[in-house]
């Protein structure tokens, strides 16, 4: 059996200059990176840039649209008050859900509880409000308080997101998994930061 040496530890004359390109590379990458991010983060006559394919912003929406996206917002504080004193999410009779077409239902897996509301018209939206809380034992998130991130007062971090599906009446109620995955719309009021983003 014969062994043949590639490369040994005292034959590598190359390497520092390997070592350099493989440095200016990376550099090269990491300023394209941040030039992309302050060149989308800037205030230009396109509100939706910086928006992935399966998010809006819900001031493009109808107005009936904008105000249901407003009030489930507004009954995700609602519930939130009730999570911190109870220590579970609230039943959907307890919430005051808007839409009097609608119905509302929870549902929970693992840390990720949803109230999805089923429209009675199937010409109307769907939508779906989603609620992340943190797994047991994972340090505490430091994302600023904003449209995704809410500190409720027990210190506890959730990750919230409204979703609208344009088929409501072909969904069928049950858990949605990956939204996103399923023709559902993430909304939001202004374009949210890439930099504390965090998909399940």
């Amino acid at each position: 059996m014969t062994t043949s040496i590639v490369q040994s530890s005292g034959e590598n004359k190359g390497g520092g200059r390997e070592r350099a390109g493989v440095f200016a590379l990376a550099g090269a990458i990491v300023t394209i990176v941040v030039l992309y991010l302050v060149l989308n983060q800037g205030s230009s006559g396109d509100s939706a840039r910086g928006l992935l394919p399966y998010q809006a912003l819900a001031g493009t929406l109808p107005e009936s649209d904008r105000e249901q996206f407003r009030a489930i917002r507004d009954q995700l504080l609602s519930a939130e008050t009730q999570r911190v004193r109870t220590k579970r999410w609230p039943d959907v009779e307890s919430l005051a859900f808007p839409g009097a077409g609608y119905t509302w239902t929870r549902f929970e897996r693992g840390m990720v509880t949803d109230y999805l509301g089923l429209p009675k018209d199937p010409a109307q939206p769907a939508w779906l409000l989603e609620i992340q809380e943190p797994e047991p034992g994972v340090p505490p998130d430091p994302a600023p308080n904003d449209e995704e991130h809410h500190r409720l007062s027990d210190g506890t971090t959730l990750h919230t997101y409204v979703w609208t599906h344009r088929l409501g009446g072909q969904l069928q109620a049950g858990f949605v998994p990956q939204p996103q995955n399923t023709g559902w719309i993430e909304l939001f009021t202004k374009v949210p930061s890439p930099v504390y983003a965090i998909r399940r």
